[in-house]
């Protein structure tokens, strides 16, 4: 039990108003602070640093329990990356391998989150999940530290199971965790266990591969809560998507 307490938790995946999420920077840090027994969050909202910046000032200022890593979930040509560490936004649009360059100039590390998911749907103005899938996480595998094998959005179970395969296999990447967030109630649903508590511990954790992502079962009350939260946005995307077309397949294996 003792060993065990040494051990830190950190959801390295949370979405705010700043992009696609439905809750503030102010919601998110009272609900982690009090509901959770967090240490460690990253705001990653989609091609944006400004909420995970806020979110770093006002825990400081508040000198709040709760520490925050400053993220960004950078929509490339080829899917999205999320940068841990970094300083300054990393504009969209980019290639894979101009993106992880950009990350890698500023000290930041490159996590590949939900690599086997691709979204096929697209909405206007709409963030949609979009994995860099099992040919580029291969061609790129030295750019990356680490590769998101737990991933708490409901319905990513059989997903999860592939990335953490095709990583443990092949890859050999840190594992993280991450609720990837867009509603309180899924914050924590998902994280990355590390030795330590402070942000300094899980960034040496990750460079050198000692980290457990761990998933958290769903409530039925909260799975109610991210059902209400994501049908209107799919309902959108799914006439858009009728109007205008399907992404293209990407080739990648399924397990």
């Amino acid at each position: 039990m003792e060993y065990i307490e040494k051990f830190g938790k950190a959801d390295l995946h949370i979405h705010s108003t700043f992009s696609d999420g439905s809750n503030s920077i102010e919601e998110i840090l009272d609900y982690t602070e009090t509901k959770t027994d967090l240490n460690i969050i990253a705001i990653c909202d989609h091609d944006t640093v400004e909420g995970a910046y806020l979110a770093k000032k006002i825990a400081h200022e508040k000198n709040l329990r709760i520490k925050v890593v400053i993220g960004e979930e950078i929509s490339t040509k080829e899917g999205h990356v999320v940068a841990l560490f970094i300083e300054k936004a990393i504009p969209p649009g980019l290639s894979l391998p101009e993106t992880l360059d950009q990350i890698e100039y500023q000290g930041g590390l490159a996590i590949a989150p939900h690599p086997m998911f691709h979204t096929r749907v697209r909405g206007k103005d709409e963030a949609v999940m979009d994995g860099i899938g099992f040919v580029n996480l291969i061609k790129y595998k030295e750019k990356f530290t680490g590769v998101e094998i737990v991933n708490a959005t409901p319905w990513m179970g059989r997903k999860n199971l592939n990335a953490h395969f095709i990583n443990s296999s092949l890859v050999f990447k840190s594992e993280t965790g991450g609720s990837d967030a867009h509603i309180l109630d899924a914050i924590g649903k998902g994280y990355t266990a590390f030795e330590g508590k402070d942000i300094k511990s899980l960034k040496y954790a990750l460079e050198v591969g000692q980290t457990i992502a761990i998933g958290v079962r769903w409530k039925t009350l909260s799975l109610l809560k991210y059902a209400f939260f994501f049908i209107p946005k799919g309902i959108r995307i799914f006439f858009f998507t009728l109007l205008h077309g399907f992404t293209k397949k990407r080739p990648q294996i399924d397990l």
